[in-house]
């Protein structure tokens, strides 16, 4: 794959843990524009809240998006804010993918939508940052309709794929998960759109459809399955690509569940290795990924994208990052982002501008 373009080149960015308004996230695609990407992933539902529109479901902005982590500012897009961003990201050759996170990753949903319980009594608003233990309800009233709605919704206002989530469902009986990724992945073909899932949806993926992989813990085997079916994949192996994790251990912002990544971890990154047994014409492309338990500002989403933004840009271009070549190039490309105010990290290893 060395010196030829992936067809995905992409970024995603949580905008649930904490909020960014259409002028952040613009800015954003200033940033992903200049490395060479050419999509823009933006994670619109999670337990902490709740951040699209979506017609017929008002309670979900008004009940679930108010807040973020730790109980910080929160916000969502009304269709015109997505129409600004949609027509933002085509004028920098971007594409806009929509995420609603289900099955699991439903707090924010469960708490807005007392139908979506099958009691009827919704759970507490959740502003701390654990992950597995909510879960969509096949036997609740408002489930199938709540999922037939969402989703024809994201596919129309997308351009033409759709992220349906699908990880970390801990929660979910494994029966009731195959049923209800059935369900929602079916409303998604219907509606005529690509289909994208994390790789815990797997099995249920197959020709056209995209597997985002991101846990190098997980086992291969249901992704070489779904290759074998007919699906591509999309690499973001977070040990890599998630560009939330600390640089070191001095970083004052960050997580470091898969520990430190550096730019030189990131450069190191080679899509053809990634996964052992998955032939190269199975993978789509390469995704940078940007969560935002600690991230509250734009300043704070540039540090930690910059520099790493930049070899997965490389890599999505290249297919490798020639080391040596690079960080000779990177000073002059440091120049620009101070220009454009986006603070970066100074990584080691690089002769950075004064």
């Amino acid at each position: 794959m060395a010196d030829s373009a992936y067809q995905w080149r992409g970024l995603s960015l949580d905008v649930v843990r904490h909020f960014f308004g259409v002028d952040d996230v613009i800015r954003v695609m200033d940033i992903a524009q200049s490395v060479g990407l050419n999509r823009l992933h933006l994670h619109l539902s999670d337990d902490q809240g709740w951040r699209i529109d979506v017609p017929g479901w008002p309670e979900l902005v008004a009940r679930s998006s108010g807040y973020g982590v730790g109980g910080g500012r929160g916000g969502h897009y009304t269709r015109a804010d997505w129409d600004r961003l949609r027509a933002a990201a085509d004028k920098r050759g971007l594409l806009l993918i929509p995420e609603v996170d289900l099955p699991g990753h439903s707090n924010a949903a469960l708490h807005a939508e007392p139908g979506l319980n099958i009691d009827g009594v919704t759970p507490p608003a959740y502003h701390g940052i654990e992950v597995g233990f909510s879960s969509l309800r096949m036997a609740a009233p408002d489930t199938e309709r709540f999922i037939h709605d969402v989703y024809r919704y994201l596919a129309d206002i997308s351009d033409g794929y759709v992220h349906i989530g699908g990880d970390e469902s801990h929660a979910t009986d494994p029966a009731e998960y195959d049923e209800l990724v059935h369900l929602i992945t079916g409303t998604v073909r219907d509606a005529g759109v690509r289909l994208i899932a994390w790789q815990e949806a797997a099995e249920h993926l197959g020709e056209g459809d995209l597997i985002q992989v991101w846990d190098p813990r997980l086992a291969a085997a249901p992704v070489l399955a779904a290759t074998e079916r007919g699906a591509q994949v999309i690499l973001s192996p977070a040990s890599r690509v998630y560009l939330d994790m600390k640089y070191s251990e001095d970083s004052k912002r960050g997580l470091v569940w898969i520990g430190h990544t550096e730019l030189a971890d990131t450069a190191a990154f080679v899509p053809d290795e990634a996964i052992e047994g998955l032939d190269p014409r199975h993978i789509a492309g390469v995704e940078a990924a940007l969560w935002t338990e600690t991230l509250e500002t734009f300043e704070h989403l540039s540090y930690m994208l910059l520099p790493r933004l930049a070899a997965v840009g490389e890599i999505g271009q290249r297919g490798r990052v020639d080391w040596l070549d690079f960080i000779e190039r990177l000073p002059a490309t440091a120049r620009f982002w101070q220009e454009r105010g986006w603070p970066y990290h100074r990584s080691p290893g690089v002769e950075w501008p004064s």
